[in-house]
């Protein structure tokens, strides 16, 4: 698939800045041909950029891996990012249409009006999406183009987020040598939903939450719509930052600890606080006394604050009252998401049936990562690039193999000219 399209995904996270490289195989799956990750230090607060210098390198190195892998160039890119004020609203837009044939531009006139009615600036918008159309009487239309009526009436989801964190993330993110247009910034849980769930999880209801280091992210659908999306400022960083301060630790040894205890049971050995940063002690067996101790104090840390996190999640559901029309439950992603016995400890918080969300059908070619629940939302940032994107905007692998002095790609038939010619020169 060398001479395929690759589309190119940032996904800003306050621990981390994933980078991910695709070709669309179909208009379900991806092949990854790049990945990349590097740690954002303290650039990103709870979604938030709060050091442009710091992220600015994250981006870089995070987008330097995956591009090395691919062998493509990269420029422009689609971000997710969930910090900041999110501010979401219905609008019920109407217009006429005279007896006549619903077009695309009346869809383009719709979502226009809608954003319109929200009465903010254009830098503060980004998603509007329908939620269900009626002509007429007729309700529950999902697609009305092509269907006739006096008048077209939409129920529209408006999106839109602080116009400063908005503009400082578009900056970083061109400081690193990248490009980013209107609609290529996308809400993490959005993005996430649209790796890890299908058609009918949506008509029967289900909420994603994406428990990310500094934001916890959560989208419900119903009846195959988008029925609200919510960010809270906490995530998994917090349990970190709780550890660290327990067991009088730097958050880096706490951090280290942590994945060490929730790994596979019987894998891990865990190791003493230093008594000074940076000079660590013996290991402890986690068979002994001592050992199964520390063992025990990190899990009380560390589920004490995922309870926490949840049970916020908990009450965003029930002041939406949604619970009861959530068939198919939760669905979690994120780092966090890999924790063992995640999902039933989630199901006692929730009362209702709680999963992990898997990427793995959705995704070939560097699966083992890809289909990690921490990269759920950079693989669905690929889905947005992909239908919004026009051809000049979308760089080939074969891109990179070109001579620089060698006219730039315009067909399969020149680029297969261009490596008969190369062979022909070696061989001579």
């Amino acid at each position: 698939m060398t001479d395929q399209p690759v589309f190119a995904a940032i996904d800003l996270g306050s621990t981390k800045v994933c980078a991910v490289l695709g070709q669309a195989i179909d208009d379900d799956r991806f092949e990854i041909v790049g990945i990349g990750s590097a740690s954002t230090q303290n650039g990103i607060r709870n979604g938030t950029i709060v050091d442009v210098q710091q992220t600015v390198a994250a981006i870089r190195k995070a987008v330097d891996v995956a591009v090395r892998k691919a062998s493509c160039p990269v420029s422009r890119v689609v971000v997710g990012f969930a910090g900041g004020e999110i501010d979401g609203q219905d609008q019920r837009v109407m217009i006429a249409l005279k007896d006549r044939e619903v077009l695309a531009t009346d869809i383009d006139r719709i979502l226009q009006e809608a954003r319109t009615m929200m009465g903010c600036q254009s830098s503060e918008l980004l998603h509007t999406i329908p939620k269900s159309y009626r002509i007429d009487e007729q309700g529950g239309i999902v697609n009305p183009v092509g269907m006739v009526g006096a008048r077209l009436e939409a129920l529209v989801h408006v999106i839109r987020g602080s116009d400063m964190v908005l503009a400082n993330l578009k900056r970083s993110v061109e400081r690193a040598g990248l490009t980013v247009r209107d609609g290529d910034l996308v809400l993490q849980p959005l993005a996430s939903a649209r790796a890890v769930l299908t058609e009918d999880d949506k008509e029967l209801g289900v909420c994603v939450v994406d428990i990310g280091g500094g934001t916890t992210g959560m989208v419900l659908y119903q009846n195959g719509a988008l029925s609200g999306v919510r960010i809270i400022p906490l995530g998994g960083a917090a349990m970190t930052k709780d550890l660290a301060a327990v067991m009088r630790i730097s958050q880096s040894e706490a951090e280290r600890i942590k994945k060490e205890v929730f790994s596979t049971p019987g894998q891990s050995v865990l190791q003493e606080a230093p008594e000074e940063e940076g000079s660590p002690s013996p290991p402890v067996s986690e068979e002994s006394p001592q050992g199964s101790l520390r063992r025990t104090q990190v899990r009380e840390v560390v589920e004490a604050r995922l309870e926490e996190i949840l049970t916020r999640v908990k009450g965003e559901l029930d002041r939406m009252r949604q619970n009861a029309f959530l068939a198919r439950g939760v669905v979690l992603v994120g780092g966090v998401a890999r924790m063992p016995n995640i999902v039933p400890f989630a199901e006692k918080i929730f009362e209702m049936p709680v999963s992990v969300g898997q990427t793995g059908l959705r995704v070939q070619g560097l699966v083992d990562q890809a289909s990690a629940p921490e990269f759920a939302s950079a693989i669905g940032l690929l889905y947005f690039a992909r239908d919004q994107w026009s051809p000049q905007d979308i760089p080939h692998r074969e891109d990179v193999s070109l001579p620089e002095t060698q006219e730039p790609r315009k067909g399969a038939t020149a680029s297969s000219g261009v490596r008969i010619w190369n062979w022909l020169r070696e061989i001579i």
